[in-house]
């Protein structure tokens, strides 16, 4: 699938996380532009994906999937910690809480 290579902040790095990167996603797929050089429409775009960053960052704290589960996934030893301490469920309630926030979103949009 798609987005298959999101999770653990993009392939277990811990850098944007896996949610909110597939949101910005969605949010192209509203609103994006069609025309490359149409400064207007990108600019627009630009000033969404920033507005949905700040929801994103009050619900959370942060964007970034290692701030938000505090481990790195790319450590075997350390993500078998982080599953055992129910990392998993952690992740899907985030999913969850990002979709129902995007979905809000882009109705508005």
């Amino acid at each position: 699938m798609l987005a298959s290579g999101f999770g653990g902040g993009i392939g277990r790095k811990g850098s944007l996380c896996g949610a909110f990167t597939g949101a910005v996603m969605a949010i192209g797929m509203k609103r994006g532009r069609s025309d490359s050089k149409d400064k207007e429409a990108i600019a627009k775009i630009y000033g969404k994906c920033q507005e949905f960053w700040r929801l994103f960052e009050k619900e959370f704290g942060s964007c970034y999937c290692y701030d938000l589960i505090r481990c790195h996934l790319d450590n075997e030893e350390e993500r078998q910690k982080w599953l055992a301490s129910g990392g998993m469920e952690k992740c899907a309630t985030i999913v969850e809480k990002t979709a129902n926030i995007l979905c809000d979103f882009i109705d508005e949009i």
